[in-house]
């Protein structure tokens, strides 16, 4: 789940370096060129804002487990077992918000079906946008319940604090 997670989120942030590159490239040659070559890339705002929201999504369920920022001045007197406890609340919490932001989602991809919504400048219906997202947020879900379980199966979890990153 992990790797196709970052693989998800690679190719968004490739998809969305090419989109912004050529969009720059295409507006320079059309300024170059005082208007005689008008290509734009149509819809380039909506294409970065939609694979950032995939790219987003793909890393947080990719990286759930690194994701909790832990303070040195409140955890630094704590044992290990306090914070593995903390940690695997914090996990379920993420596991919820997954499962919260699957339902909705989902819910707004039927919406888009029966009601026809697309996006503003692509005319694409957002029903695959929000099916992605719902799968992804479904996969940040699943992987939060097994972090969580892990951790306090094992009192084990991931601490920058003493890895220094």
């Amino acid at each position: 789940m992990c790797k196709l997670c970052q693989f998800i989120g690679g190719i968004s942030l490739v998809i969305i370096v090419l989109t912004t590159m050529l969009d720059v490239i295409a507006r320079y040659v059309f300024k170059l060129t005082g208007g005689e070559l008008g290509f734009t890339v149509k819809g380039s705002v909506e294409i970065v804002s939609y694979f950032m929201l995939f790219a987003l999504l793909a890393a947080f369920a990719a990286f759930v487990e690194r994701s909790q920022i832990i303070v040195d001045v409140f955890t630094q007197k704590m044992s290990q077992a306090v914070k593995g406890y903390m940690m695997g609340v914090f996990m379920i919490g993420f596991f919820i918000i997954g499962l919260v932001f699957t339902w909705g989602l989902y819910e707004s991809a039927i919406d888009a079906i029966e009601f026809g919504k697309v996006t503003q400048d692509l005319r694409i219906s957002m029903m695959p946008i929000y099916a992605i997202s719902a799968f992804l947020s479904l996969l940040l879900a699943i992987r939060s319940l097994i972090e969580s379980i892990n951790i306090f199966k094992t009192g084990e979890f991931f601490d920058a604090e003493e890895t220094g990153a």
